[in-house]
């Protein structure tokens, strides 16, 4: 059953219930349905053809996103809050010869961005199909394909993740019976929809038959004034709870009536889920794991257990097995690292028109999430790391994440990160830098390291930073914190 059905659904059952809300805004699922079809009206004429979305975040991407689907075509959403040179090669990796664009994004890109296109669509809140040109061709697909979504485009070849009708139900019904989402449940999305969590969120409420109040980051009260307005579930990435939390009073009086401040886009740490327990001790703080790959999420964290095991992803969402594979693609011991493995009805179909890159990813019917794990012995999966971030200094391979770990765990600091560095006879050393806490002193770090680490391990240098090193969809990753310390060093 495709997503939009479930529109459909609920615009029969309770025509006049509120799907979707923005600023002062809000549409029913009866005119939600309506406005699908006035736009899917366009693309009838297609069969099942690829449609690049070009729309910022909103109801009217909502709308274009349902409407593609509703015509049985392929939506490519493409993430706006890239630079346009990332966006382009997402466009030349996906052979995209539709697209559907907002009057504000047509501007935005100008005329000429454009005119690579076959059939260019612009619409606007008042205007769902102005045709500036239109070519029909015939294409090959995948024939379950619906959607694709690019977990990257800034540097190397951008992978386009292919999703089918059954992974997005699925994935989405899963979500509902963790976070217990009913009709009644109103999401907060303030973050990206043109990504697996955002989209994921949309998903998962408007399956529900609830409604999803749509918001951003940009200005800080407006993001307060939308989760005091009746939001029962909040979503974020770590990340944005530090943004909020930079507000303690007005984050209290804010989630006050949320009932579940859930994240996914990466751990959510000890400190973060103390600053919230001491600010509104009865919101339930609910962890979730998950890759683009498997349409979102693949695990969480029972919100009684965040406490003890907020350093795990806890355990396998319904309708998923997880599992640590040994190098032989044999299931680890407990306690015994490996690589994290997942397989359910979420799973991707595979990555578009790139057939070697999904044989690697997904083997014998699991994807290899590309995660270094443990399991627990009570269940639990523990990450160590991504598998391609491992370093090789001389004759060993080292976990930066494990050397972080232990150094923030032995000394008076906020945050540690790890950066390769070239040595002349090694080949490769570490740095490190750090976000102080009070007290934080760099020779009782450099003393530390020589005490407790390996000669090998001890950095050549540590540098002092203020902010941390997100990169631009608000994640940590070996990527960003290298980029960081080459801007710092640049700056020096």
């Amino acid at each position: 059953m495709r997503i939009d059905a479930y529109i459909t659904e609920y615009a029969k059952k309770t025509p006049q219930s509120i799907s979707l809300e923005e600023g002062k805004s809000s549409i029913s699922y009866s005119c939600l349905d309506d406005d699908i079809n006035a736009i899917a009206s366009s693309l009838m004429d297609f069969n099942h053809c690829r449609f690049a979305i070009l729309a910022e975040s909103g109801m009217l991407y909502v709308k274009v996103l349902m409407a593609v689907y509703r015509s049985a075509n392929i939506a490519i959403p493409l993430p706006i809050e890239f630079p346009k040179f990332s966006i382009e090669k997402i466009l030349n990796a996906a052979h995209v010869n539709n697209i559907i664009a907002t009057d504000t994004q047509y501007s935005k890109f100008g005329e000429d961005f454009f005119e690579r296109f076959g059939t260019v669509i612009i619409i606007s809140s008042s205007d769902f199909g102005k045709i500036l040109h239109k070519k029909i061709e015939t294409e090959k697909n995948n024939p379950e394909l619906r959607l694709v979504l690019y977990t990257s485009g800034t540097t190397g070849t951008p992978k386009g993740v292919m999703l089918s009708d059954r992974n997005l139900a699925a994935n989405a019904e899963s979500i509902i019976k963790v976070l217990r989402i009913t009709s009644r449940d109103k999401g907060a999305l303030v973050i990206s929809p043109h990504h697996a969590f955002g989209n994921s969120i949309i998903n998962s409420h408007l399956v529900a038959g609830g409604s999803v109040r749509i918001g951003n980051m940009n200005f800080i009260d407006s993001a307060f004034n939308l989760i005091g307005s009746d939001v029962s579930i909040f979503y974020g990435v770590p990340s944005t709870y530090r943004i909020l939390l930079r507000y303690p009073d007005r984050f209290k009086k804010a989630f006050s009536s949320v009932r579940t401040a859930a994240s996914a886009g990466g751990g959510m740490d000890q400190a973060i889920v103390k600053d919230i327990r001491g600010l509104v001790p009865s919101l339930e703080i609910l962890p979730m794991y998950g890759q683009t790959e498997a349409t979102a999420r693949l695990a969480y964290l029972p919100a009684e257990d965040v406490d003890e095991f907020v350093d795990t992803i806890g355990k396998a969402i319904s309708g998923v097995i997880l599992d640590v594979f040994d190098s032989e693609y044999k299931p680890a011991k407990p306690n015994i690292t490996g690589e994290l493995v997942a397989t359910g009805d979420n799973i991707m179909l595979g990555y578009l028109d790139d057939e070697i890159a999904t044989e690697k990813k997904i083997i014998n019917g699991w994807l290899y999430t590309g995660d270094l794990a443990q399991k627990l012995p009570n269940g639990y999966i523990r990450l160590l790391g991504r598998k391609d971030d491992l370093i090789k200094i001389g004759d060993h391979r080292v976990n930066p994440r494990e050397i972080e770990r232990s150094i923030e765990e032995n000394n008076e600091v906020s945050k540690v990160f790890v950066v390769p560095v070239h040595h002349e006879l090694m080949g490769t050393a570490i740095s490190l830098m750090v976000m102080p806490a009070t007290g934080t002193e760099i020779e009782k770090l450099f003393a530390f390291c020589r005490k407790s680490l390996p000669g090998y391990l001890c950095p050549r240098e540590i540098l002092f930073i203020d902010h941390l090193p997100l990169s631009e969809n608000g994640k940590i990753s070996n990527r960003s914190i290298i980029e960081e310390y080459q801007h710092v060093k640049a700056s020096m």
